[in-house]
């Protein structure tokens, strides 16, 4: 079953009635990220907190990596790190590993346990993302496809970019005619 698109056909014209002053659109995407994000959370399949995953996304995808690293990656003061880096360690995703090259240095390792969490994590996560993205009229999905290309842009902490990065994201819509 396809939902109603919500999106007008104008591209680049907001849907009728839709607010796009900065402060608005601001209050309505964070709430719908903090709703969007606790659906998510109660279809994850570990027991790991939020900040917990993030971190052992970090390591699996970036790592190994020094604590420093992990708390610059996170935005975390060093001693939060450590306690993230503990907390994962004690559950067996990672490990603590001597720095090749440097004696008194240690980095974080995931192990393969941490691995399949994270990929557990992942998976549940995109089938129910995907299955209510499935729903969706063509015209919503494009606009979705549009909006994360500019949200990816704004979370690499460089939003001068998203005005590319909606020019990028037309080609996704011509693909879709």
């Amino acid at each position: 079953m396809t939902v109603p698109s919500v999106v007008s056909t104008a591209a680049d014209q907001p849907p009728t009635g839709v607010a796009i002053d900065p402060p608005v659109l601001a209050e309505r995407l964070r709430v719908s990220m903090i709703h969007l994000s606790r659906r998510l959370r109660r279809h994850d399949p570990s027991e790991l907190s939020i900040a917990q995953v993030s971190g052992l996304a970090s390591v699996v995808l970036k790592g190994p990596l020094g604590i420093g690293r992990l708390a610059e990656l996170e935005s975390l003061p060093g001693s939060a790190a450590t306690r993230l880096a503990d907390k994962l360690e004690a559950t067996g995703l990672v490990v603590r590993q001597a720095t090749p090259g440097d004696r008194r240095g240690v980095q974080v390792v995931a192990t393969p346990a941490g691995v399949q969490v994270l990929e557990r994590h992942t998976r549940a996560g995109n089938e129910w993302l995907a299955a209510r993205l499935a729903s969706l009229s063509e015209a919503d999905r494009v606009a979705i496809a549009r909006a994360i290309t500019v949200l990816e842009s704004m979370a690499a902490g460089d939003p001068g970019t998203a005005a590319a990065a909606h020019e990028g994201s037309r080609a996704i819509e011509e693909l879709a005619r």
